[in-house]
């Protein structure tokens, strides 16, 4: 929800707790006061905000202050300010108690937050403010969700996506919450002159980069279902070249991490012990019933698989530390995972050291993945280049793996990031990946990776996705010609500016701070959609498997004079509505359509899923059933919303229902307050008396079918 400001305060946080002091690094007390003097300049800092602390740190060329303030008891807040020697605010971020709103509706608009947050920027930042360009996130927040004012960076009138600005405003207060500066100083940014034309761009994208057709999956429920798609070839940091039309790769590959190469390689691959929020850790006494039911391997017989596997290299002086059984839901298997070393703490030599984890499948018995720990050696050398590790790749593979390893391919295009610590050093490290094709297609979800340690000549990991599933047919998948033409026209791809760090050092430092990258005037697809297109109907999908849509406030064709207009578009701003483009206002509304309303009055903005009923009636009673809004015996979905009704969930949504249910002590004034259901006087009566509904009518009519604009008017009465 505040991910930004969450990112800020955590980076903030870190960097208040390793920073060197102060008093090492400044020349003199000067430097501290002009900092503060220039902070408190451009920044509203509270004068109840008594106690004050600083840190810095260098970063290159430039240092960075970080400066807090609060108050002395803490009940006031903090001001916590990060700021560059030049006086460039990088970070605030303001922290106030929080204090319930009166209203749920903001008390400043979307427009009105745009506005201050514009005015921070020229007031802190001027030089910044003419490079920006606002991005519209569709977000309007109720309650106490500030406003995220998102704006990218642009040079002539190129978009540099890589810097950016979000400004959080309080809705109800309009006081700026935080600012986060991401930001590139000292580059220069290449003129827009004598580069290619779009019609250009676009047939050296089909050329050059271009998009090709494989498989994807989604899982309902436990069901695993495969789908064609078009997606880029590439997926990495792949580019054309404004100027020369050619494919330029600006990912800052070949080099590895200060460390050694034992750390090289743990930052390489993720081992068995990394494990997915898929999987399930089984306690002793599911895991017996587990094996009583399904004839699992025990942990003796696992145990013997990995140590008869010779590649592992498991003498007897390894020992087993670890063994976990565990459970994937979605697909009902079962694999153990298994973890072994061999330190000897009477013999105990670091640099002989090694772990090994192994995960060997509980029905099969086939070993699944695993991961060899190999110990740092001083001035070792590389025996081994790309292709003759590769080709000791796929010796291991067509050994281990023969009636598998036929069915995939390798993919030129995967690049693991490998670093060197000198010039003239060698990668010692190698990472292949061998994707699944099936019908002759790629399914890049499937496949192994391979780890080779270039010094050993060992395969050091090993990493196994294969999945027993039916595969869609290809019969009637698109022509690619179509599918560009759907590309171009509804995503497109356009001028960019994108940083590249390859050509401009060799050995880079960690972090790499003190680096500046080149800039190249690039085309690429245009940010905001996925470049994802069903291949049998060119419609783009999201990264569930579904159409994708975009975010933006519905209007509504028919409420136009209607004397609820100005009420459902209201909500609609807010994103309390419908999607689709009717309202229908003058007809009753269901139990269902107007328990989405209401949800999302309460910051419920999971996206439900709409075009999925049943996953909509689903998600909508768990949640509302969770807040205790509705009980399971008034589920209802497909009937018609009586007054009163409407008025029991309302309440129970405002939290007055123990209040509500208080008997004999309500004076109702509506005439027909005897055809009102007993139990449901308090709630009918408080409703009047916060104006959710007119107090000043004579009757109620309890009993009446509620219509779609009248919901409307009674959310928007009760957002108020």
């Amino acid at each position: 929800m505040k991910k930004i400001t969450a990112l800020f305060l955590s980076v903030f946080l870190f960097m208040m707790a390793v920073s060197i002091p102060i008093r090492s690094y400044a020349q003199n007390d000067k430097e501290l006061e002009e900092i503060i003097k220039i902070a408190r300049a451009k920044l509203d800092i509270p004068d109840t905000f008594e106690e004050f602390n600083y840190n810095m740190s260098n970063e290159g060329e430039r240092k960075i202050w970080y400066l807090n303030w609060s108050s002395k008891d803490d009940n006031k807040g903090n001001v916590n300010v990060s700021i560059t020697d030049k006086g460039t605010i990088l970070n605030y971020y303001y922290y106030k108690p929080y204090s319930n709103p009166e209203s749920k509706f903001p008390k400043i608009s979307k427009q009105e937050a745009k506005s201050i947050a514009e005015g921070f920027i020229k007031r802190i930042n001027p030089e910044y403010a003419d490079q920006l360009k606002f991005v519209d996130n569709h977000e309007t927040p109720l309650m106490d969700i500030p406003y995220r004012i998102e704006y990218i960076r642009t040079v002539n009138n190129i978009p540099f996506y890589e810097n950016t600005v979000e400004i959080q405003i309080n809705p109800q207060t309009g006081e700026v919450q935080s600012y986060y500066c991401n930001w590139t100083e000292d580059v220069e940014f290449p003129k827009p002159e004598n580069i290619i034309s779009p019609e250009d761009a676009q047939k050296a994208y089909k050329e050059k980069l271009g998009l090709h057709l494989i498989y994807k999956y989604t899982y309902e429920g436990k069901k695993l279902n495969t789908y064609l798609v078009y997606t880029p070839v590439h997926s990495g940091n792949y580019y054309i070249d404004a100027f020369t039309g050619e494919k330029i790769d600006l990912a800052s590959d070949g080099f590895i991490p200060l460390g050694g190469r034992g750390i090289a390689e743990k930052q390489m691959m993720s081992t068995a012990a990394d494990y997915t929020a898929n999987e399930v850790v089984l306690s002793p006494e599911e895991m017996n019933a587990v094996k009583e039911a399904g004839n699992l391997l025990s942990q003796e017989k696992a145990e013997k698989t990995a140590r008869d596997f010779k590649y592992l290299e498991l003498t007897n002086e390894y020992k087993l530390t670890g063994a976990n059984l565990f459970g994937y839901m979605n697909n009902e298997s079962y694999a153990w995972h298994l973890y072994f070393n061999n330190r000897d703490a009477k013999k105990d030599k670091t640099d002989k050291y090694r772990n090994v984890t192994v995960t060997v499948n509980a029905k099969t018995g086939e070993i699944q993945n695993f991961y060899v720990d190999t110990p740092y050696e001083e001035n070792a050398k590389v025996k081994f280049d790309k292709d003759s590790a590769r080709t000791e790749v796929e010796k291991f593979l067509k050994e281990f793996k023969p009636n598998t390893f036929h069915q995939t391919v390798y993919d030129e295009n995967y690049q693991p990031v490998y670093r060197i610590t000198a010039e003239d050093e060698k990668p010692e490290y190698f990472n292949f990946y061998y994707i699944r094709k099936v019908n002759d297609i790629p399914f890049p979800s499937n496949g192994f990776t391979v780890g080779f340690n270039a010094v050993t000549g060992k395969i050091t990991s090993f990493d196994m996705n294969w999945f027993d599933a039916e595969f869609a047919s290809a019969a009637n998948v698109m022509e690619p010609e179509k599918i560009y033409e759907i590309m171009f026209s509804d995503i497109g791809i356009e001028l960019q500016y994108r940083s590249s760090y390859a050509n401009n050092y060799k050995v880079m430092p960690v972090p790499p701070t003190t680096v500046k990258p080149e800039i190249k005037l690039v085309y690429s697809e245009k940010p905001g959609k996925p470049v994802i297109l069903d291949a049998n109907s060119g419609i783009i999908l999201d990264y569930s498997g579904k159409p994708f849509k975009e975010k933006k406030a519905v209007q509504y064709t028919d409420i136009e004079g209607h004397f609820a207009e100005n009420y459902i578009n209201t909500l609609a701003e807010l994103g309390i509505s419908f999607e689709e483009p009717e309202f229908r206002p003058d007809e009753n509304i269901t139990q269902l359509d107007f328990f989405v309303l209401l949800a999302k009055t309460l910051n419920q903005y999971q996206i439900y899923p709409m075009d999925n009923r049943d996953k909509l009636i689903e998600q909508v009673y768990s949640y509302l059933m969770r807040e205790g809004i509705v009980k399971e015996n008034e589920k209802s979905p497909d009937s018609f919303i009586t007054r009163e009704d409407a008025m029991k969930f309302i309440i129970r949504a405002l939290k007055y229902d123990k209040v509500a249910n208080i008997k004999g002590i309500f004076n109702c004034s509506f005439k027909d307050v005897e055809q009102i259901n007993p139990d449901l006087i308090g709630y009918v009566t408080i409703a009047a008396g916060l104006g959710i509904v007119n107090a000043n009518s004579e009757y109620f009519y309890p009993k009446n079918h509620l219509t779609r604009a009248q919901a409307a008017v009674i959310i928007y009465n009760y957002l108020q």
